[in-house]
């Protein structure tokens, strides 16, 4: 299978000002994730092995999905950022205070046959088609505050606006969206993700139909 060229972000619209403006995203903390096998998990380890609280943040490198949307997108408050993947792990790469890496999904019996330094990238089998990338901060970094980290100009390629936008709210985030992004990142492509109204099945099931009638 070759390997995912992009590792997507979703957030809110509200955040993506800051992002764009500080080339930064935000790095929360764990024991607020409503998840809590995965803050447990985090907290254990980091209880265990180091004396700092560890800061993260989640990525995919799966195609899109609905609930992806809902969840960490918000609905109509999304947006989804596409970096290169091996751009971006140069970027996390370059500061000695994060690690990155793919989650592996396991049963819970399956936990003890994983290395130590691989249980922060841990999550329950279940979630397996969230094929997620997980950043995360295990030490305080050189000069920048602990609850981000920077990405380059080259790492950002493409924002998908949700798909629940109407044609003149898509127009006026594409308009504000532009006058956020500096000359480095006017390279980067604003669209809408049209997952909602996929024209090709749509136009699949009235062929099918028509040749069953």
């Amino acid at each position: 299978m070759p390997k995912e060229r992009w590792l997507k972000k979703y957030t809110k619209l509200k955040h993506l000002e800051a992002v764009l403006k500080g080339q930064q995203l935000h790095l929360g903390n764990p024991r607020e994730w409503e998840d809590k096998n995965d803050s447990e998990c985090i907290r254990i380890y980091s209880d265990k092995f180091l004396k700092f609280e560890v800061r993260g943040t989640c990525l995919t490198g799966a195609a899109d999905r609905f609930h992806f949307w809902h969840i960490f997108g918000g609905r109509k408050r999304g947006v989804c950022l596409w970096f290169e993947r091996d751009s971006l792990i140069k970027d996390i790469k370059g500061d000695a205070s994060l690690v990155a890496d793919k989650v592996r999904y396991r049963m819970p019996a399956g936990l003890s046959q994983l290395e130590s330094g691989l249980i922060p990238f841990a999550k329950r089998e279940q979630y397996r088609d969230e094929c997620e990338f997980r950043v995360l901060r295990l030490s305080t970094p050189q000069g920048m505050p602990t609850d981000k980290f920077s990405f380059s100009a080259n790492s950002l390629k493409r924002i998908y606006l949700n798909p629940w936008l109407s044609p003149k709210e898509v127009e006026r985030e594409k308009v504000r969206i532009s006058g956020l992004m500096n000359d480095q990142l006017k390279h980067v492509c604003v669209m809408q993700n049209r997952s909602l109204k996929q024209k090709a099945w749509i136009d699949a099931v009235s062929d099918a139909v028509g040749t069953d009638c």
